[in-house]
């Protein structure tokens, strides 16, 4: 079968043209899940699981992007002087003898990496037709019939092949109805996927929890990505079609930043993804800059770069990450970065590789997978490289795009179907034309979502928005609010002053009481007895007057609002009665007027707590009492002066201005 693949090539076209179904617009991608075991004797890789014959038999296999037919092992993979463990190690043996849908081919040598050198005259594998299913039994995932199955013993490929590529396979000449449509080619025909395209990530045991492999067909699963807008159009050779140019290599670690480690020669170079092949193959002078960087010793006797203990250390101390820069064309254009840390690089071989049981010691069995390429035919990024990328592949428009991947914790699965280029009424997520690249990005039939930093900055961006003039509106009622409870709490709490037992709910505590002027209120001290402070015609001594009765109501003057009178009590002039004056000691309430009632009763004062009264004049002062006279005050020197509630005092000289003063300076 040594023309087999490169066959595939002439005939890629035709047979892809040769769909005998109208393609839909109502279907939906296929997504495959993968097994929960990784395998490999170079790895650990994350592969899938297939049902194979009738009744299916269970093999676990890796994913061969190059590949268009599924490779399995036989009986004969495992000898009698392997580990009895061999059977599992590589996947399940298929027994085609068990198979009653079993049609046999012939025997060919496999073609898989002819160019990496892999295929021997050993590598015989027996070909035929048989059904073959995805996922586990019961998985409800479809199950096709002849199917080509190659089942080999080669140690070349440790685990199983299941090849994704639409190339059909030729087993015996050039003539195209001898082909064999493979498994993605049939699930397009068989309207089961929307188009030939696939998404692939090879998945990394180092993250999360352990990451696992992820195959859509017909379309990509946005969760596991984030998007680049780089298309890289396909290789002229359809069996190098997954070509794209490198245009730098670097590293970063702990004390470096971007240390370049491809050389100026050769430069950029051409290379080609392949899931088949664990390692990454380049120029010798970039895997010189490696050695030089890491510490790395090339083993030429078995073509590996062992690791030893101490190089190890080193290298998970500082933890480099080392980035691939892709791009379409040699020089210039966009392009799209793809790093790889340390542990993506720490592997370790084990029995079965060909040679590691003839390994000095056990630390030798760690290795770092990059390879020396002989020549420019070999330059491949493999399995290594698809555990930090998610590749997009459209066959239909011959384009694909490599995305990094992203790592976000139980992400929930987004699949977006690629629209086939002949589909009537289906929306393709870049438009549609035979150059588009199915970037995730712009797809126009998912829900726009943003990135959940960007969502959270959005949403604290919002409630600043709205919480900052709340909060300036808040403080500035609560400071009314305060301001408020204080004058009420102040006047309204001593059973003697004449405004207590006003109902609460009759002033608004978010109300404004006007000064007349802007000097503060000065407060007397808070005592059941109200000293009146009043200077001397010399104003130079500070006086304190009380009434006989210290138990006699006591009116403190505030600064800057008048205090009203109402609800008129009886005058008793016996109690209030001094020697040498008729006056008493008048409850003075700010500067309301005093005036006579019938029956020589004054007023009772009711405070005006929360409105400006219309008794308030606007040019009101201390000073321009004028109703006030000094009558009827004795006129000894030692006696206080004190205002008659019935007659007009008359008062020579002028009565001084009268002033409240701090409660520091009354005592």
């Amino acid at each position: 079968m040594s023309l087999a693949l490169s066959l595939a090539g002439i005939f890629s076209l035709t047979c892809l043209a040769a769909s005998p179904n109208t393609p839909r617009s109502d279907l939906q991608p296929l997504s495959i899940p993968p097994s929960e075991v990784f395998l490999g004797n170079d790895g650990p890789w994350s592969g899938f699981e297939l049902r194979v014959g009738t009744p299916p038999q269970n093999v676990d296999v890796f994913v061969s992007t190059t590949g268009s037919e599924t490779f399995v092992v036989v009986p004969g993979g495992c000898q009698p002087g392997d580990p009895q463990t061999c059977p599992s190690d590589r996947g399940s043996i298929f027994h085609s003898s068990s198979s009653t849908t079993w049609n046999f081919k012939g025997n060919y040598t496999l073609s898989l990496e002819t160019n990496l050198g892999l295929d021997s005259s050993y590598d015989i594998a027996s070909y035929g037709l048989d059904d073959l299913g995805l996922g586990w039994q019961g998985g409800g995932l479809p199950t096709l019939h002849n199917q080509t199955i190659a089942g080999t013993t080669a140690t070349d490929f440790w685990v199983g092949l299941f090849g994704i590529s639409p190339y059909p396979t030729n087993l015996t000449d050039f003539n195209p109805s001898d082909s064999t449509p493979t498994y993605l080619q049939t699930l397009r025909t068989t309207n089961v996927i929307p188009s030939l395209s696939w998404g692939y990530t090879g998945g990394a045991q180092y993250r999360l929890k352990q990451a696992l492999a992820s195959l859509t067909f017909g379309g990509y699963d946005t969760s596991l990505f984030d998007a680049s807008s780089v298309s890289f159009d396909f290789g002229t050779d359809n069996t190098r079609d997954l070509s794209l140019y490198i245009q730098a290599i670097s590293y970063t670690d702990a004390i470096h930043v971007d240390v370049p480690l491809l050389p100026l020669d050769p430069g950029p170079f051409l290379t080609f993804i392949d899931s088949t092949v664990p390692a990454i193959w380049l120029p010798l002078a970039a895997c010189q800059a490696f050695e030089k960087a890491f510490g790395l010793i090339w083993n030429d006797t078995y073509g590996y770069y062992f690791v030893n203990g101490t190089v190890h250390d080193t290298l998970t101390a500082s933890n480099p990450s080392i980035s691939f820069t892709l791009a379409n064309a040699a020089d210039g254009g966009p392009t799209v970065n793809i790093t790889l840390p340390y542990a993506a690089f720490d592997k370790n071989l084990s029995y079965g590789i060909g040679l590691a049981q003839d390994l000095p010691s056990i630390d030798s069995q760690r290795y770092f997978p990059l390879k020396r390429a002989a020549n420019d035919t070999q330059y491949t990024l493999g399995k290594t490289f698809l555990q930090e990328a998610y590749v997009i592949t459209d066959y239909e428009r011959r384009n694909f795009s490599v995305n990094p991947c992203s790592w976000i914790e139980g992400a929930k699965e987004n699949l977006i179907p690629i629209c086939s280029v002949n589909a009537t009424g289906c929306i393709s997520p870049m438009g549609s034309g035979p150059q588009v690249v199915p970037i995730p990005s712009a797809t126009p039939s998912t829900k726009s979502t943003l990135a959940p930093g960007a969502l959270a900055g959005t949403v604290i961006g919002l409630v600043l928005i709205i919480s900052i003039p709340l909060v300036i509106l808040w403080i500035r009622h609560r400071r009314s609010c305060i301001k408020a409870e204080q004058d009420r709490f102040r006047m309204a709490n001593s059973s003697d002053w004449p405004g207590h037992g006003i109902p609460e709910e009759a002033c608004e505590v978010h109300c404004h009481v006007p000064e007349v002027d802007s000097s503060p209120i000065a407060e007397m001290s808070g005592s059941m007895t109200f000293p009146v402070q009043l200077y001397d015609e010399a104003n130079t001594e500070k006086i304190e007057y009380y009434g006989e009765d210290q138990q006699d109501q006591v009116y403190e003057l505030p600064a800057d609002r008048i205090i009203q009178r109402q609800q008129p009590r009886p005058f008793d002039r016996s109690r209030h009665s001094r020697q040498g004056s008729t006056g008493q000691d008048s409850a003075i309430s700010g500067l309301s007027e005093l005036s006579d009632g019938d029956d020589g009763a004054i007023p009772r004062p009711t405070l005006s707590r929360c409105r400006k009264t219309s008794e308030v004049s606007e040019k009101s002062n201390v000073s321009d009492v004028s109703t006030l006279r000094d009558e009827g005050l004795s006129s000894s020197a030692a006696s206080p002066r004190v205002v008659s509630p019935i007659q007009e005092v008359h008062q020579e000289p002028p009565l001084p201005q009268i002033v409240i003063m701090p409660d520091s300076e009354t005592r």
